[in-house]
């Protein structure tokens, strides 16, 4: 897991006001100290965003490894023996995305496509259109698109903990928005429209 970016929030850091006083909605900016690098070759202290975004990665490269790519043969035996299903999905129509996108938060953090639910809320009918026509080819071909899966990393502060370890700072990963209202479609549709397999 390689993070395309990190950001750091915590409250009980050292903060400083930003510039710009005319937005009082503007928040205090969080400052944080240095942390040791562990990067090839070694940099004494990682400080700029750039050089602690390489800290960060090779940490969670050590930490989460891939899982074993080999089927297991008990799953893949009743896979195989189940009789394939005649029930299929139906397709999903403008009410369904619509309604879909309204239970997102419009002001929840970005994928790495920098879409945002409000983006898509404002969006002319040609553009839902080409949203549900993509999300109804997934569906039908039963192919989740690779740039879906991809997500952003943020680094988060764990309370009370060192913030000049590496070991501090908890992942948590921003999928797209796209593949957000996916699942929620899709899970609509699983929970309405099939009944349940013996």
């Amino acid at each position: 897991m390689t993070p395309s970016q990190h950001t750091l929030h915590h409250s009980g850091v050292r903060t400083k006001p930003y510039g710009d006083r005319s937005n009082p909605e503007k928040k205090p900016q969080t400052l944080y100290p240095p942390i040791p690098s562990n990067t090839n070759p070694p940099i004494p202290w990682a400080k700029s965003d750039t050089e602690k975004t390489s800290v960060f990665a090779r940490h969670l490269t050590e930490v989460y490894k891939p899982h074993d790519a080999m089927p297991d043969p008990e799953i893949t035996r009743k896979l195989t023996s189940r009789p394939p299903s005649s029930e299929t999905l139906r397709p999903f129509t403008t009410g369904d995305l619509q309604g879909a996108v309204k239970h997102l938060h419009p002001r929840k953090a970005t994928g790495p496509d920098q879409i945002t639910t409000l983006m898509i809320r404002k969006l002319p009918q040609e553009g839902i259109k080409a949203i549900l026509h993509l999300l109804n080819a997934t569906t039908r071909l039963g192919y989740w698109p690779r740039s879906l899966k991809r997500a952003r990393v943020i680094m988060i502060l764990k309370p009370g903990k060192d913030p000049t370890d590496v070991t501090s700072y908890r992942p948590i990963s921003l999928l797209p928005v796209l593949s957000k209202i996916l699942e929620k479609l899709l899970l609509s549709r699983i929970t309405n429209d099939l009944s349940p397999q013996t």
